[in-house]
């Protein structure tokens, strides 16, 4: 009856940029997408100089993005 609803439940995917602090490298991670663990639904981070909202993905780009992420459990990693 209400399979068209769905109270999303995010994971984060976030993207590693290396950086160095003190002179050692770490990886820090960026947010950049979200995927909702229900029913799979994938939005974009838009960071402009207004303020920043979430962009709905497509169905290809959500395929997409799936494939190149890698479980941590608590979030997603893009792959490098």
């Amino acid at each position: 009856m209400f399979n068209w609803f769905c109270w999303h439940k995010w994971k984060y995917v976030y993207e590693p940029y290396p950086t160095i602090f003190l002179g050692e490298t770490y990886d820090r991670l960026d947010k950049k997408f979200r995927i909702c663990r229900k029913c799979g639904k994938a939005q974009q981070l838009c960071i402009t100089y207004d303020g920043l909202w979430w962009e709905p993905l497509g169905q290809t780009e959500t395929e997409i993005l799936k494939r190149k992420i890698i479980d941590k459990g608590d979030y997603y990693v893009l792959r490098k």
